[in-house]
């Protein structure tokens, strides 16, 4: 079996497994988006620009929210010694055979992220890509994220912009942007400065020299309070 470790990577990006690899979970899985010309720069991007936001450090224990077909799990599993994720579908079998096959050891679980089954204080770091914008009670998630995070612990966030661009986007692949997306950057951004057990020290868009409301993707990078 092949070591996740020797898994091709070239600087400055993320590895991403081929296109007939990764498990289509559902109807709504945006899988396809990352292998396409247009679509595929944007959001492997996201990805990379997020997942740099996770620095150097390889941490102990590491969550993900919301791991979806997997395919991010390759390499998140560089970045910790022990990978854990949650997602609320049940199609968990397509994703562990993908992982098996790339040598990747991951704990993966169907929970509620309002209401996960772990202990206070479990994790090193937390990794939520494109989840939030979906959530109507983002105080609630994040509240719940803080719980389940160590203090000092990394939380980074990736969520799209919301502008006249990126809801036209949503609507040309047949989705209402504020049905899909109930919560904006905005309310993202004003969401984790109002924790006190969360402090915002970075924040990354793309395209990098857009001001954040002309920008289509924004990634936080958090760090628990003590």
């Amino acid at each position: 079996m092949e070591s996740v470790k020797r898994l091709p990577r070239r600087p400055g990006s993320v590895y991403i497994p081929d296109h007939g690899v990764v498990p289509k979970t559902d109807d709504d899985d945006p899988i396809d988006f990352y292998y396409k010309p247009l679509t595929g720069y944007v959001y492997r991007k996201r990805l990379t620009m997020t997942a740099a936001l996770l620095g150097p450090t390889k941490y102990p224990s590491l969550l993900e929210i919301g791991y979806g077909s997997g395919i991010l799990l390759p390499e998140l599993a560089r970045h910790t010694e022990r990978l854990t994720a949650i997602d609320i579908h049940g199609n968990r079998e397509p994703v562990v055979t993908m992982l098996k096959g790339l040598g990747v050891d991951a704990d993966l679980r169907r929970a509620d992220l309002y209401s996960m089954p772990f202990e206070n204080q479990t994790f090193d770091a937390l990794f939520c890509l494109s989840v939030l914008e979906h959530l109507t009670e983002l105080d609630r998630a994040l509240a719940e994220f803080a719980r389940v995070t160590k203090p000092g612990a990394t939380l980074v966030f990736g969520f799209p912009v919301r502008n006249m661009v990126t809801d036209a986007f949503f609507r040309a692949v047949g989705y209402n942007p504020r049905q899909l997306h109930p919560s904006g950057h905005r309310d993202i951004e004003r969401a984790i400065r109002a924790r006190p057990d969360l402090r915002l020290v970075r924040r990354d868009t793309f395209p990098a020299r857009l001001p954040v409301d002309l920008a289509l993707y924004c990634s936080c990078r958090c760090v628990r309070a003590g």
